[in-house]
């Protein structure tokens, strides 16, 4: 196993391949600033934001994957209320869970009937605390 968010689970074998691309993460702080006459503003420590993450899934149905079945999953988990544990290996990333902010679908090979055979999935995801 690859690693997993929330019910979907990323792995490499000889009948599925699901991995994760372009996992990105971002982490930061707020830093108030005071206006003072006749001097530069004083900087203040505001404390740290929320994370953020963004990833893309290619959903292939030739690496053994349904991509339908996968995107009303993630449809879901984005409509969802529901926080998720993102994991790589055996470890969570960031100390909290994530939600789904954003789910971005594009259909990269459509095959007869409309059936999708390849979409690309970008996911933005933040921090639930």
């Amino acid at each position: 196993m690859i690693g997993l968010l929330g019910d979907i689970r990323f792995r490499v074998s000889d009948s599925r391949t699901l991995t994760i691309k372009k996992l990105k993460r971002e982490i930061s702080t707020e830093w108030n600033t005071m206006d003072r006459i006749a001097t530069k503003p004083m900087v203040e420590y505001g404390g740290p934001k929320l994370q953020t993450a963004s990833m893309e899934i290619v959903l292939d149905a030739s690496l053994g994957v349904k991509p339908k079945s996968l995107l009303r999953t993630l449809d879901r988990m984005a409509e969802g209320s529901e926080a998720h544990e993102l994991v790589l290996g055996k470890r969570m990333v960031g100390k909290n869970k994530w939600v789904i902010t954003k789910c971005s679908e594009v259909y990269d090979v459509i095959l007869r009937g409309g059936e999708i055979f390849k979409a690309t999935v970008t996911l933005t995801l933040q921090e639930y605390v």
